[in-house]
């Protein structure tokens, strides 16, 4: 059985005092639960990229999504969305 959810994507960004900046979501309908973070962290980036930010720290429930990017390559991974996070750096 293939575990597909109807999912929404989003996160909050904050300052380095924990200040709400703004927050983001996006439905996603029906997707895998590991790439709903992947999506999660590509649309906060481009709203970074954005605000021309240039630290940041990425805070999620997943241990597995932050652990994938890291491990992965940009050019060599599977993912094409760790991929494109992998480019927005």
């Amino acid at each position: 059985k293939v575990d597909l959810e109807d999912v929404v994507a989003g996160g909050v960004i904050s300052d380095d005092q924990g200040r709400w900046i703004l927050g983001f979501n996006k439905r996603l309908g029906q997707y895998f639960v590991f790439n709903v973070g992947l999506w999660g962290i590509i649309d906060g980036l481009l709203l970074l990229k954005n605000r021309h930010c240039d630290k940041l720290l990425i805070r999620m429930n997943s241990t597995e999504v932050p652990l994938a990017i890291h491990e992965a390559s940009s050019l060599t991974s599977f993912s094409a969305l760790i991929r494109r996070i992998h480019n927005l750096f």
